[in-house]
């Protein structure tokens, strides 16, 4: 089977953060299985996030008539990609979600809200005319049937699953070192969504009960100059350890190894990739109760109100004071995470291929 992916997005887990990391794993499972398959991507040019909105949207547009297509079996595009293909004219054609848009537009603000109100739009367009549309989670699934009016029958939730990445492996091979003080690691882009203001707002409360706890926080974005000031603003620049992002595996391996507990307070995550290295390593966590975060963690972290500094410092202190409790979340975390694997998730698209193609 040939299958054929378009993606103008970036592939690299450092540009793409979750979506890079499905590419990557997506990939190799489907040729591990011996499928053929064609990458159709757009060499972009700008890092500016509004330059390269335009840039996917210009691609898009150009791939219309691409030949490789026409010799593909199957099409899958990733979001809105894919949009600008004729039904009529192209092989099956499956949109795997990833940002769902029109979900991420209520969290952002101008002028990066009007790129991604634009991105909405053709994930609509693009959704609505895909023969299947598939999902990290049943949360996102929901998200695309009640946004872009899907007929629910068209889209399938189908758990994500990764490749084990090398700092990843490194990690598990680490002895730990004692700390000398309490240590907390937030690790992702810096988003309006991911809500790394909730976690700075409640370090002070959090200070009060642990005078030497520092928060580590790991990656850049959008919003890592606005975070910085607002550490400032809020007292606490010695409790904090801005990281920026972490290139080199055994430095980023380590920061995992020694964190007492991991946050990431996110108010919406189709998936959360960042969940799921998190339990594969055993680091106690506590997250936001809101998006994939319930379905995916499950009962192996704990889960608090959105938007709530004072619920997000005392879930934090539990476990910093608690590691009896640190020790079972640990257990049930290794335990769950295995339930995510790529073989599982290749399984499901090839079970929606195959449909497809017989019919």
């Amino acid at each position: 089977m040939r299958i054929a992916i378009i993606t103008s997005w970036y592939t690299d887990v450092v540009g793409g953060s979750g979506t890079g990391v499905f590419f990557n794993s997506f990939v190799a499972g489907l040729r591990e299985r011996g499928f053929e398959v064609e990458l159709i991507a757009p060499t972009l040019t700008s890092t500016d996030y509004i330059e390269v909105t335009l840039e996917r949207f210009l691609f898009n547009a150009q791939i219309r008539t691409d030949e490789r297509l026409q010799h593909a079996d199957v099409i899958i595009g990733f979001d809105f990609d894919g949009y600008a293909l004729d039904p009529n004219k192209r092989p099956p054609f499956i949109a795997s979600a990833h940002s769902i848009f029109g979900d991420i537009v209520q969290h952002e603000h101008d002028p990066i809200r009007t790129m991604v109100v634009a991105q909405a739009f053709f994930d609509k367009v693009s959704m609505r005319q895909a023969d299947r549309v598939t999902a990290g989670s049943e949360y996102a699934r929901q998200r695309i049937i009640d946004l872009y009016g899907v007929a629910p029958e068209r889209v399938v939730a189908i758990p994500h699953g990764m490749l084990t990445a090398p700092w990843l492996t490194q990690a598990q091979a680490l002895t730990r070192q004692p700390n000398d003080h309490p240590v907390l690691l937030s690790v992702g882009k810096m988003y309006p969504r991911k809500r790394l203001d909730i976690l700075l707002r409640a370090m002070p409360l959090l200070i009060a009960r642990h005078p030497t706890v520092e928060l580590r926080i790991s990656g850049d974005g959008l919003e890592f100059e606005a975070m910085q000031t607002l550490a400032k603003e809020l007292g606490i620049q010695p409790h904090v350890t801005f990281l920026g992002h972490v290139a080199d595996d055994d430095a980023f391996a380590r920061e995992w190894v020694q964190a007492d507990v991991f946050c990431h307070p996110s108010l919406q995550e189709t998936f959360g990739y960042v969940y799921l290295e998190a339990m594969t390593l055993g680091k106690p966590l506590v997250a936001s109760h809101a998006g994939a975060a319930p379905e995916v963690i499950g009962d192996a972290g704990l889960l608090v109100e959105p938007d709530n500094p004072a619920a997000l410092a005392v879930a934090l202190d539990r476990l910093l004071t608690d590691p009896a409790l640190r020790s079972t979340l640990a257990e049930r975390a290794i335990q769950r995470s295995t339930r995510y694997s790529v073989a599982r998730m290749i399984d499901g698209y090839v079970q929606i291929m195959d449909e497809l193609l017989k019919r």
